[in-house]
């Protein structure tokens, strides 16, 4: 592992820039396209969205956070939202904010189960079909849209691993639906249309659906939704050996990234 090396340059880079610390830990640093985004940090209280657009989270159940060794790769401070089967995060104010016509949902993922549905992020009802779901089938990572062009999916091909983080992505850009695992895209459809929102009424629900079912177990960290189809190259995957550091606002989402995969 090449954790502790790349610690100490990390350090050294975030000192010269003055844009954080080891402490605080990596995160995503919001962007123009950024609707919403959750770094999973507060340790108590209620979870806070960073995008700047305030949009307004309310936990369902009980808020739990979760300092897993794994992913803190041998920093201090950064955490992940725990959820026990029971607890989801509700963004019912907010609503249009986190539903645009073309999208990128994503977020570290640590499950520890997988049978059946277990939803990531999702802006879906019951039986009526909303904007988007991101979810896993029986561990198989798959994206769902709707437009006005009907109902589209792209699944992976492979399932996730338990008790292991991975980072999941879909987009949706107007052509195509994708699905990318640990920053590769992992599977595609043809879609055509705007997003459209099935019912008004819906909630986007972090860790389950608006109906309350197939809630997620385990940890979910890093929540971005955004209002583009971001590129394999925007997103955060696990690396897996080392990479070429420019210390800039646009590649420390990479070095964190390397740092949370402890690699």
């Amino acid at each position: 592992m090449r954790v502790a090396t790349a610690i100490g340059v990390a350090v050294c880079i975030l000192a010269t820039t003055g844009t954080a610390s080891a402490a605080t830990g990596f995160r995503y640093r919001p962007d123009a396209d950024t609707l919403a985004l959750w770094h999973m940090d507060e340790g108590k209280g209620e979870v806070i969205d960073e995008s700047g657009n305030a949009v307004e989270a309310l936990i369902e159940g009980v808020g739990a956070w979760d300092n897993n060794e794994d992913w803190d790769a041998g920093a201090t401070g950064g955490s992940s939202f725990s959820f026990d089967g029971s607890t989801m995060i509700a963004i019912a104010s907010d609503v249009e904010v986190v539903q645009p016509d073309i999208i990128t949902v994503e977020a570290w993922v640590y499950p520890t189960a997988l049978d059946g549905w277990k939803l990531i992020c999702a802006h879906w009802g019951g039986a009526i079909v909303g904007s988007y779901h991101l979810g896993v089938e029986a561990g198989t990572p798959k994206f769902h849209i709707n437009t006005g062009g009907g109902t589209f999916f792209a699944p992976a091909l492979d399932q996730l691993e338990l008790d292991a983080w991975t980072h999941v992505a879909g987009t949706y850009d107007g052509s195509d639906v994708r699905i990318y695992i640990d920053g590769e895209e992992a599977g595609s459809a043809s879609a055509n249309g705007d997003l459209e929102s099935g019912s008004p009424d819906h909630d986007v629900i972090i860790g389950g659906k608006a109906s309350r079912e197939f809630p997620w177990n385990g940890l979910l960290d890093e929540v971005r939704i955004s209002g583009i189809a971001r590129d394999a190259d925007e997103l955060s995957p696990n690396l897996s050996g080392p990479q070429a550091v420019d210390p800039s606002a646009d590649t420390l989402p990479t070095l964190w990234a390397a740092l949370r995969s402890g690699d």
